[in-house]
């Protein structure tokens, strides 16, 4: 099947070429109107699907059924995805200074938000640091209150597991002009901790070099525990993605006016080749190709190529590297077999990631 493979891959960089410079139109016009190259194309995909023409779809699925048939085009969808997804980075806990203020009592109000007068509002502002870029993902935000908190007279009688609930509000302008309600939360007299991942982490996802919150607590007795606090410690653990595959994907790309060796793109569309009437998923997919020149020390696949095109340059007897894929990624096709039943195939080598000069 390798040499199967390379002539399909051959058939539709030819047949991509005849349609980038107009020669082939993929609209049927009538059943005299075919071309050698469109059919060659199809003909080859069919040989990898192992028939000898399309199938004769006699009877549409039922409603269940093709719902069926999506469910398990999707789960294996995802399956691709999920291996297909790169390994992340190790996780970083940053330790960051949140300073501490007393803004008042019952400042915390904004559309269907109601403050009680009696409750103080402590405001939180934390700064972003060098470290703490834009594409960290949080994996937990930990705000660790004082100690002081489990001795409060007023609260050392309630039970172990709910000592207060905290308001935790998003505030703009720094001093609670206008706040939003994030959460609340119970605070543990053995673990005085709130978590604050949601909140840092849309944080982290935007601009804005501060993030401003504000923390509203029942009473002055258990907001006390923060008095005389100019900071409090802000756990944050991140990871962050590497994105290697997508930025190599985008360097190989062809470029306004590339001429050597890159990676182009063409949409083709099932129900354009006339297929649309048993492929069912996907109705069409970005077909990649590799085309342009190979000169000297370019992309080359092998010392071969590069020994090969440094003697094309000086000579021209010996003949230049041709751009060729170098890395493939698979492509999930569903579609009625030979015998009218519907099949979902993984093909790995349909889509181009990277071109090479062999």
């Amino acid at each position: 099947m390798p040499g199967a493979s390379r002539l399909a891959t051959s058939l539709w960089v030819l047949f991509l070429q005849s349609l980038l410079s107009g020669v082939v139109d993929l609209r049927p016009h009538g059943p005299q109107d075919t071309h050698p190259q469109l059919e060659a194309v199809k003909q080859s995909i069919l040989d990898r699907l192992g028939m000898e023409k399309p199938p004769s779809v006699r009877g549409a699925l039922g409603q269940g059924e093709l719902q069926e048939a999506h469910l398990v085009y999707r789960e294996m969808l995802a399956q691709l995805r999920a291996n297909q997804t790169l390994p992340l980075a190790a996780k970083t806990v940053h330790t960051l200074r949140a300073k501490v203020k007393l803004l008042g009592h019952g400042l915390a109000a904004g559309p269907g938000v109601t403050s009680d007068p009696l409750r103080p509002l402590y405001g939180l502002e934390v700064s972003r640091t060098a470290a703490l870029s834009r594409d960290l993902h949080v994996f937990r935000a930990e705000l660790s209150l004082s100690k002081k908190f489990s001795h409060v007279p007023s609260i050392s009688q309630l039970n172990l597991t709910m000592l207060a609930r905290v308001n935790i509000y998003r505030l703009t302008g720094g001093d609670g002009e206008t706040s939003t309600l994030l959460a609340s939360q119970v605070v543990s007299r053995t673990t005085p901790v709130l978590s604050l991942g949601d909140a840092v982490g849309q944080w982290l996802a935007g601009p804005d070099p501060r993030l401003h919150l504000g923390l509203e607590f029942p009473t002055d007795e258990a907001g006390s525990v923060l008095e005389g606090t100019e900071w409090l410690p802000l756990e944050v653990e991140t990871q962050e993605r590497r994105q290697v595959r997508k930025r190599r994907q985008l360097d190989e790309e062809c470029g306004k006016g590339d001429t050597k060796c890159c990676l182009r793109s063409l949409k083709v569309s099932f129900a354009d080749i006339g297929w649309s009437d048993w492929v069912l998923a996907p109705s069409s997919y970005s077909m990649r190709f590799c085309e342009g020149s190979c000169p000297h020390n370019y992309k080359p696949a092998s010392m071969h190529a590069q020994i090969k095109a440094r003697l094309h340059s000086l000579s021209g007897e010996t003949p230049a590297p041709c751009c060729v894929p170098a890395a493939y990624e698979p492509m999930v096709l569903m579609h009625y077999a030979s015998d009218g039943k519907v099949v979902t195939q993984l093909f790995d080598d349909m889509i181009v990631t990277r071109c090479h000069c062999a």
